[in-house]
């Protein structure tokens, strides 16, 4: 008999060793589950169901929402159903009941992963091709792709020196960013760019050392590139270039700057998640695609 209930702070380690044995293709551990599970900022305890079988955690379907300018969004942040278990209706189940919950909330529509700032995925794996032929079985179409980027860290030593010299004569500051930039900075971010780049940029400033580089001219901010404030460490990402002073290699060493740090602090790769310019990275850094991600959806209505 099949009990679903919603997922609580003491299931955490069951759920790791769930997502372990049934998303292979990534890496998990406690405390990325805690926070992008239960201290994610929009936290919907009912909307996180898990499924036991005798004691045993055999699948999760764990979804959030975000609030919009229009309306709110609810996406299946993430979902796993143990090998062993797959084909009894486990996943169906969990499926049928958060797709009522979000129709009794209101809801009119469910995406699957995205949710960003603090999300897992920007989509489904498309080598998780059970998930991709279980959605579609569901109603489920395709309605976006997204793509990551590997760079191998030990390929280049990735020394800005010169760049650095020459952006100086510029004007140019680059620096890592600081505590006492949180306001100033911020401010710049919210006038820039959009609000997920905002948050997971401020995100940036927990982590010692601070994960953002920064290029600053007349005291103004004109750039940033930010790491391990995405999905997973070892993540880059995001980063921005004021559009006027594109082409001018700020870009360019602000990235090359984050990859000293990753390198220095034990990282063999690193992941440029959900990468817009392909072109720029595989000329900056080698970078190949490595992850593919289908983006999936269903009118609940």
């Amino acid at each position: 008999m099949i009990e679903i209930r919603d997922l609580v702070s003491s299931d955490l380690p069951a759920l790791l060793d769930l997502c372990t044995r049934a998303l292979p293709l990534d890496t998990f551990s406690l405390p990325l589950l805690r926070a992008r599970v239960l201290d994610e900022p929009e936290h919907q305890p009912h909307l996180q169901l898990a499924a036991w079988d005798k004691g045993q955690l055999v699948g999760v379907m764990l979804a959030g929402v975000r609030g919009g300018a229009d309306e709110t969004s609810a996406a299946i942040r993430l979902f796993a159903v143990e090998p062993a278990a797959r084909r009894q209706g486990v996943a169906t189940r969990l499926l049928r009941e958060l797709e009522r919950i979000l129709q009794r909330d209101g809801h009119r529509r469910l995406t699957v992963a995205q949710q960003a700032p603090v999300y897992f995925w920007p989509g489904v794996d498309v080598r998780y091709t059970p998930a991709i032929c279980f959605l579609e079985a569901n109603g489920y179409e395709r309605s976006a792709e997204a793509i990551n980027m590997e760079v191998d860290l030990a390929r280049r030593d990735w020394d800005t020196t010169e760049a650095e010299a020459r952006l100086s004569t510029q004007g140019y500051e680059i620096r890592r960013l600081r505590d006492t930039d949180r306001e100033s900075f911020g401010a710049w971010m919210c006038e820039a760019w959009n609000p997920t780049w905002v948050y997971e940029a401020l995100e940036s400033l927990k982590n010692d050392p601070v994960t953002t580089w920064v290029a600053l001219r007349d005291g103004a901010y004109r750039a940033f590139a930010s790491y391990d404030c995405t999905a997973f460490p070892g993540g880059f990402g995001p980063t921005g270039t004021d559009p006027s002073l594109r082409g001018q290699g700020i870009g360019t060493v602000l990235f090359h700057r984050c990859m000293q740090d990753m390198r220095a602090l034990g990282y063999a790769k690193c992941e440029v998640c959900w990468t817009g310019p392909v072109a720029f990275y595989a000329k900056a850094a080698d970078a190949w695609i490595s992850r593919v991600f289908w983006s999936m959806q269903k009118d609940l209505v």
